[in-house]
């Protein structure tokens, strides 16, 4: 076989075996669509729920803070398919053991500008009777009759005034002599669902004001039933959640549950509901506790956008929305690193442009996500340029390459210390995020400048270091679209489409377009005129 046939063999073989990934990677997407199975059955009766949280901020450039509260699997309630968009802010969650709330936090050490964080999820809420308790008496010492754990649930609290005498004297007047816990607690719920108008108000009322004025919201009314509760010897809480309708809504809802014969057991007074949660209720959190809370902004809102939905396939066994919700966006990240060097790839063989390796303008352009793009071109071009110098004084030394380079990874780490600590003192908050850029990764593409410097003269050299620039704020705005970032970890078999595309690269012969300026001219003219003679 010829050398033109060996290639053109090949050529048909790579071309095939992408074709085959592209529709390998559409087949599995249209599978999931279609048969990939759920890990959430439907029950006959129940609607599935997507939820989206929008939370809008402006930072003013200090140290911004918001927590969240995250709902919760229930008995109720099956949360899943969860992710949160961070919007350059570090994510986490923690657990409160002391109500069992889980709290969502978005942390930034430097918050400029406006911003938007998104956290979504799906539920599938069911309506629960509670079966209630024989007929039993209030204990006359409730610290000593019930554990230690539910005593928290007794004590008054800021809001929740339950040592107060006029709490003590309605509780006294609606009770009379009567110690049945059951009947107690009904008549407690008829006093405060009768007695107390419901009104739409801005922050909700404590229990003394409720009683002053005789209306509340809904938060106001559960807390003057918490406290006439929790005055006749009955643990009792606050729960807080929303109503789920299909719109767009910023108002919560907020019950209680009192603790009768071993179980928590919900009532709301303004909706009529006793010892039942109906089907389109959402709990997100427990005890007199803000649904969010915010520092160190100028502003922020937020809203709920709320809808029903059929199962999405992305909610089977083995898609990502299933993993732990801190560890996702770590996934995020490593699912973006194939497109960095997609576009290196692109960049390089099309286009080109020369970097210092393949892999660098893909890791800077991962640490410009987190410094935010102009203030870390900046202070990557310092370190380089400090790094070089000091490089260049080594190379009168006559040093070995190993105590070299870690005399200038000593020199870059010190550098950084520097900056973040002028930046810390003339508050320019944004140099504390230099320590993001991989270090190892920065005295490579100094040693390499300084090589190429030798070698190829400086012009050269600076000439390549602008280009790993170039790619590295190309690959920056790439990784920076939102769709291809909700995509990849919805179907992260898109990757397999993107071996494709470096497949095809990877038998790319033609004339880059960076060549086209510099030997277009003999290119073209050694091609035969439209119409004439070859």
């Amino acid at each position: 076989m010829s050398h033109h046939n060996r290639i053109r063999s090949t050529n048909i073989t790579v071309y095939l075996l992408a074709t085959i990934l592209f529709l390998l990677t559409a087949g599995l997407i249209f599978a999931r669509f279609y048969w990939g199975g759920n890990t959430v059955q439907m029950e006959d009766g129940l609607k599935l729920w997507r939820v989206t949280t929008v939370i809008d901020l402006k930072g003013n450039g200090d140290r911004a803070r918001v927590r969240f509260t995250l709902p919760s699997n229930t008995n109720r309630q099956k949360i899943y398919n969860e992710i949160a968009h961070n919007s350059d802010m570090v994510f986490y969650t923690r657990d409160r053991e002391s109500t069992g709330n889980r709290i969502g936090f978005w942390n930034s050490e430097f918050l400029e500008g406006p911003r938007t964080i998104k956290y979504f999820f799906s539920v599938q809420p069911k309506a629960l009777k509670y079966p209630l308790p024989p007929t039993m008496r209030l204990p006359s010492n409730p610290l000593n009759y019930y554990p230690e754990e539910l005593h928290k649930w007794l004590k008054p609290s800021r809001k929740i005034q339950s040592n107060n005498s006029e709490v003590r004297r309605i509780l006294a007047k609606v009770r009379g002599f009567n110690r049945d816990l059951l009947t107690v607690n009904r008549k407690l719920f008829e006093f405060v669902r009768d007695e107390v108008a419901y009104r739409t108000e801005i922050g909700s009322k404590d229990t003394l004001a409720t009683i002053e004025e005789l209306s509340a919201d809904c938060g106001g009314q559960a807390r003057l039933f918490v406290a006439l509760s929790r005055a006749a010897g009955i643990p009792s809480r606050l729960v807080g959640g929303i109503i789920l309708k299909d719109e767009i809504k910023k108002e919560t809802h907020v019950w209680a549950e009192n603790y009768l014969n071993g179980q928590w057991i919900p009532f709301d007074v303004v909706n009529g509901y006793y010892a039942e949660v109906p089907a389109h209720y959402l709990e997100l959190y427990r005890a007199d506790y803000s649904l969010i809370a915010y520092s160190g902004m100028e502003r922020l809102s937020w809203f709920f956008a709320i809808r029903p939905e059929r199962i999405p396939p992305i909610d089977q066994a083995w898609s990502l929305y299933v993993l732990p919700l801190h560890f996702q966006s770590l996934v995020q990240t490593m699912l973006l690193i194939p497109i960095g060097i997609l576009v290196v790839s692109f960049m390089r063989i099309v286009i080109g442009v020369k970097t210092f390796g393949t892999f660098t303008p893909v890791l800077i352009a991962l640490g410009l996500r987190q410094v935010t793009l102009w203030p870390g071109l900046l202070m990557l071009l310092g370190i380089v340029l400090f790094g070089w110098l000091f490089r260049c004084v080594l190379d009168r030394l006559k040093m070995l390459i190993i105590p070299r380079l870690s005399i200038v990874i000593t020199l870059v780490i010190m550098f950084i210390i520097g900056m973040m600590m002028l930046g810390f003192h003339l508050g320019q908050l944004n140099f504390m995020y230099v320590s993001l850029f991989p270090i190892i990764i920065i005295t490579w593409i100094i040693e390499r400048f300084s090589i190429s410097q030798i070698e190829d003269g400086f012009f050269s050299a600076v000439k390549d270091l602008f280009g790993t620039v170039f790619v590295s704020v190309a690959a920056y705005y790439v990784l920076e679209i939102p769709f291809l970032r909700s995509l990849l970890f919805s179907f992260p078999e898109t990757l397999l489409a993107v071996i494709a595309a470096q497949l095809i690269l990877g038998r790319y012969t033609w004339m880059r377009v960076l060549e086209l300026f510099r030997f277009g001219a003999l290119y073209f003219r050694d091609q035969p005129p439209v119409g004439g003679e070859a």
